[in-house]
């Protein structure tokens, strides 16, 4: 896995077409995880979450348009900046707090502060997931709620083949091509098989110290959606 340092250039590199590439490559499904993800977050009025790993904050606008309060975080500024003028558009801005960079191993924020955490498709790109979740559950107040939208391992044996197939040959040619950096969308297949399936997932985060842990399969489990409570 690259240091951190690479991926953030990673990212930063293909910011400015981001949005378009996540529309493109999953065939405009991730506008329903980003909804799934959401409603499973436990988001509401008069609530207060971090959405870490935002990039460019359709994860945010998501608890947003629920009537939370979020505070929207990236470790890389290009992707961040990017927000700000769509919470605008989308009339959301009043809820969505972007001006933080913030690396989910050192979050710099104090205990007990949010009543819930979400991480979209960025704990793969966390060196010391270990030490991540710590700070998950140290900024957590009791009882508050992380959810992980996470690409994962499909449920059945066709959908796998059919899935492993698209994203070695057929993505990174595609991200290439849109983004300008085959290197960026030969990096995401790669992540994705090495990342643990979900029952591994799962027992990292009890190991973490959070309970009421489990998951739900997206699209046949192409992604997947943990949830997890502080004690």
């Amino acid at each position: 896995m690259p240091k951190g340092s690479q991926v953030q250039a990673m990212f930063s590199g293909i910011a400015g077409r981001y949005d378009l590439l996540n529309h493109v490559l999953s065939l405009g499904t991730d506008f329903y995880w980003w909804r799934r993800m959401a409603r499973a977050s436990g988001a509401g009025p008069g609530r207060r979450y971090l959405d870490v790993a935002a990039g460019t904050g359709d994860s945010s606008l998501a608890l947003a348009r629920r009537g939370a309060e979020v505070v929207s975080t990236d470790f890389t500024q290009e992707m961040l900046r990017l927000g700000p003028p769509k919470f605008q558009r989308k009339g959301r801005a009043d809820l969505i707090w972007a001006s933080v960079g913030a690396d989910a191993q050192h979050l710099p924020f104090g205990e007990g502060t949010f009543d819930g955490i979400t991480i979209c498709y960025g704990i793969r790109n966390v060196e010391d997931r270990d030490r991540a979740y710590g700070e998950f559950l140290r900024v957590l107040k009791p009882g508050g709620r992380l959810t992980i939208l996470e690409f994962s391992r499909p449920r059945f044996a066709w959908l796998r083949v059919l899935y492993d197939t698209y994203s070695r040959r057929i993505l990174p040619r595609i991200g290439g091509w849109i983004s300008g950096d085959p290197g960026a969308y030969t990096y995401l297949p790669e992540s994705i098989r090495t990342f643990p399936d979900q029952p591994s997932l799962a027992a990292e985060l009890g190991r973490a110290g959070f309970r009421d842990v489990g998951w739900t399969n997206l699209t046949g489990g192409i992604v997947a959606l943990h949830v997890a409570t502080k004690g």
